[in-house]
């Protein structure tokens, strides 16, 4: 008998949860993420552009970042060093990246795209904008304003409180 009531209680609980609009919030969101990535990613490999997520995102902060090292490139995308090391392998490899030594620091090596490299993000970048801004398609322009600022009020949000 205790066990049925608790587990009644439960139910009610998560379904008052999954009613919420913290739960549609969240599944949403997730949702969008899910969904959006994937439609970028089908657009970028019928165009060519046969990167993962984390390589690409690696290679576009490689553009913004010449000469930066594998420690500072795995803090700007928010992934172990030893991942990125991972990732710049392959981006070695397939001849998109290249090392040289860090001009101040002698024990550090520096990571750079090359001009191969350079042209997979511009043409990728050109790519994912469509592919966002067809998912964004619904939205009339002053509604997909609303939405950006509204996201980056949630982001900071969570900013601060992470700090705080």
């Amino acid at each position: 008998m205790m066990a049925a009531r608790m587990a009644k209680s439960g139910i009610d609980t998560l379904g008052k949860f999954r009613s919420s609009r913290a739960y549609r919030a969240g599944t949403l969101l997730k949702a969008l993420h899910l969904g959006l990535t994937d439609h970028v990613e089908t657009r970028l490999q019928a165009a060519g552009v046969q990167l993962t997520r984390p390589q690409a995102l690696a290679l576009m902060t490689l553009v913004e970042h010449p000469g930066i090292s594998n420690a500072d490139l795995a803090r700007l995308n928010g992934i172990a060093p030893q991942t990125m090391h991972q990732i710049m392998g392959r981006l070695e490899r397939e001849g998109l990246a290249a090392r040289a030594l860090h001009p101040t620091l002698r024990r550090v090596q520096a990571f750079e795209a090359t001009a191969r490299g350079l042209e997979l993000v511009t043409r990728g970048s050109h790519v994912a904008r469509a592919a966002i801004e067809d998912a964004l398609q619904g939205l009339r322009a002053g509604e997909q304003e609303a939405l950006i600022v509204l996201l980056q009020r949630c982001v900071d949000g969570l900013a601060r409180r992470r700090q705080g």
